[in-house]
């Protein structure tokens, strides 16, 4: 048996390896040398002694074969040597990069994320904060709000309460001026013996009514129903104590509190109120004497007329045009009503003086009627409102004393 071993010279062609510095470098081959070697002999050591035998390559030039396998050789171990190089360099390069990418991953790259992860970390704490802050700010302010909202509901009901209550407690302080004004006049003409029966006697020639200062407590209620009017004549006796007369008269109905007012205010002249349109009559009054006065008045074009001292001094039209007075009311003198019967008065337009006797007729009176009321030459009595101490009521400190406006007539006369 025999082992063939090809032993490849070191000679190459055709090839390319690379050389010093990277460089390409082509090499080429010889030739293929074959040498037969028989079983058990094959020892490494005879395969140089092989090649080194001149005779395997007969008819060959054995000096350059020998050249070119040395440079191969040398080239074989330079390259060698460069890829130990190169390899070695790769080692460490690589080392160097594990080693940074170690540290990064182990060093930096956990500080930086540990960095960023506290700083994410407290940053998210903080908005939590300022998110927690920002909502109780919001949660107190619309409690506050709520607060606010409630305390004004609670103030505008305490202040509703206070009003009803103003209001009730005028109605009572009503009442109670009212009770008291009762009290005090029964308690003055159970004092004075002013008993209804026997006043004609006392009184044989009438009576007037003083009004000695303005008050609110101070006036007289007729007692007689008024009827419907279409037409009326009021007359009277009057003796003003100051320049402004005052109410003299007022009559109220439910739906009017001036159904019919005669009255003289401050800087303003004596009118006459009809369902709260107005006449004005500027008479002349003297301070301190006593004056007759009549007016009358029909629905008929609202005609209407002021008589002083039995003469015609004033007259018009269009007052209060067909209407009618209206019945069921409530007639007060010396005050003016701002509702029926209503007992607040105003002590500024309150009458100061006396008044004496004051009738209504549901007629016109004539000239001739007129004048002899004026002259004291009648005691013609109102079929409306006569003037009997029966009808008229007094309160508040206004006495009932004997008629005195007649008595220059009478000494005229004389």
């Amino acid at each position: 048996n025999l082992h063939v071993i090809f032993y490849l010279a070191p000679t190459f062609y055709g090839l390319t390896g690379l050389g010093t510095g990277g460089s390409e470098q082509q090499v080429t081959y010889s030739r293929l040398i074959c040498t037969p070697v028989p079983a058990g002999e094959c020892n490494p050591k005879n395969f140089q002694q092989q090649a080194d035998d001149p005779s395997l390559y007969a008819g060959e030039d054995w000096g350059y074969l020998r050249t070119t396998a040395e440079e191969l050789r040398q080239t074989v171990l330079q390259q060698k040597d460069e890829i130990l190089t190169d390899q070695r360099t790769i080692r460490e390069l690589t080392g160097k990069l594990s080693e940074c990418e170690s540290g990064l991953k182990g060093r930096r790259v956990p500080e930086r994320s540990a960095g960023l992860g506290d700083a994410r970390k407290e940053n998210k704490e903080q908005l939590m904060m300022r998110d927690d802050a920002g909502s109780s700010m919001r949660t107190a302010q619309r409690r506050m709000k709520d607060l606010e909202g409630e305390l004004k509901r609670k103030i505008k009901l305490l202040e509703e309460e206070r009003k009803a209550l103003q209001k009730e407690t005028q109605k009572h302080q009503e009442h109670i001026d009212y009770g008291l004004d009762t009290v005090h006049q029964r308690i003055s003409s159970l004092e004075k013996g002013e008993a209804e029966v026997g006043f004609t006697n006392k009184f044989p020639e009438g009576y007037r009514l003083s009004f000695p200062v303005r008050s609110t407590s101070m006036y007289a209620t007729v007692k007689q129903e008024i009827p419907a009017l279409h037409t009326l004549t009021a007359c009277m006796w009057i003796k003003p104590a100051k320049s402004i007369l005052g109410t003299v008269a007022s009559y109220a109905v439910s739906d009017q509190s001036h159904e019919f007012v005669l009255q003289q205010l401050v800087h303003g002249p004596i009118e006459l109120i009809i369902n709260n349109e107005v006449a004005p009559l500027p008479l002349n009054l003297t301070v301190g004497r006593w004056q007759h006065m009549c007016v009358s008045w029909n629905r008929r074009a609202g005609a209407w007329h002021a008589y002083l001292g039995g003469k015609l001094k004033l007259e018009g039209s269009d007052l209060a045009t067909r209407h009618s007075i209206r019945p069921g009311g409530t007639l007060i003198l010396g005050q003016e009503q701002s509702s029926v019967g209503g007992l607040r008065f105003e002590a500024s337009r309150a009458m100061v003086g006396e008044l004496s006797e004051f009738n209504m007729w549901d007629r016109l009176l004539s000239h001739m009627e007129l004048s002899a009321l004026a002259r004291c030459s009648t005691g013609m009595l109102g079929n409306v409102v006569p003037w009997t101490s029966r009808e008229v009521e007094v309160f508040g400190g206004v006495t009932k004393q004997p008629a005195d406006h007649c008595e220059h007539r009478t000494s005229v006369r004389q």
